[in-house]
């Protein structure tokens, strides 16, 4: 078994379009509004999206009468420059959670922003082998 990625349910495919492709400028492989369906493809690992609704009842579920509630999960990315690409996000319209900070224990560099519902990106970097506690 390969792992191929993975696929967040969205309550607003729109607004998560918007987000994903413009705001964190993932490239799109594949996209189809009317189904509430989007393909990003980074570095050989992919995102999609899809209408939580449209999804549920692709299965023969009954639709969810809400979102989730709180962060349902974190997405986490690699970056050069924690700060400057923290700065960009925010910019660009991402949710500002957590400004960049070190993390001795986790062993790097991170920062935090919110993506619609209730989705939490980490961007990261590791940091010097210098700057890591040791026991």
């Amino acid at each position: 078994m390969k792992f191929f990625g993975t696929r967040l349910l969205v309550s607003d495919f729109p607004a998560a379009l918007v987000f994903w492709r413009d705001v964190m400028q993932l490239p799109v492989k594949y996209s189809d509004e009317a189904m509430g369906y989007a393909y990003f493809e980074a570095e050989n690992v992919a995102l999609e999206l899809f209408d939580r609704a449209e999804f549920t009842a692709a299965l023969g579920l009954a639709p969810p009468t809400a979102p989730p509630a709180g962060h349902p999960v974190a997405l986490v990315f690699k970056v050069d420059d924690v700060d400057a690409t923290y700065a960009a996000l925010v910019a660009q319209g991402a949710a500002p959670l957590a400004t960049p900070q070190d993390r001795p224990a986790w062993m790097a560099r991170t920062a935090h922003v919110g993506a619609p519902d209730g989705y939490i990106i980490e961007i990261y970097s590791a940091l010097p082998v210098t700057d890591i506690p040791t026991a």
